[in-house]
């Protein structure tokens, strides 16, 4: 009797023993499992960094990129507006040029008005100078014949 009885706690703990042996073996192929979870995850954040570093950078050259472009389009606007300056200043010029070009024109007008004038005055003069060198002539030709 004793010993159905020690056979039969022997049976329990066999039994026991197989399931925890069992519990053991999913224990262990959950902690594999668990194991491989985290080599990927930490294999999948490595890349994640990887591509956070990459865009870090991206995003610096991009930034430099925009700086530089910003500088150039500063120093464009800076020459655009020294152009404009030097195109307002010749523009400038050239009302005061014209102002001189139309007084000097008006001048020049009154000036040949004076020339067309002195012109008649010339030519009455060489008509009477003419008709005396002609009326001289004649007396001349009088007094010799």
């Amino acid at each position: 009797d004793e010993l159905a009885e020690l056979e039969r706690e022997l049976q329990l703990l066999l039994a026991d023993i197989s399931s925890g042996d069992t519990i053991a073996q999913n224990a262990q192929a959950g902690i594999d499992e668990a194991s491989q979870t985290v080599q990927t995850n930490e294999e999948q954040v490595s890349r994640l960094k990887k591509d956070y570093d990459d865009l870090d950078e991206l995003i610096s050259e991009k930034e430099d990129t925009i700086a530089a472009q910003l500088a150039d389009t500063q120093e464009a606007a800076r020459r655009s507006d020294q152009v404009k300056s030097a195109i307002d200043e010749k523009l400038a010029d050239v009302g005061v040029l014209t102002q001189k070009y139309v007084r000097q024109q008006s001048e020049l007008v009154d000036l040949n008005s004076e020339l067309d004038a002195l012109e008649a005055k010339l030519d009455e003069i060489m008509k009477r100078i003419n008709v005396k060198a002609t009326y001289h002539a004649q007396c001349k030709n009088d007094i010799a014949s």
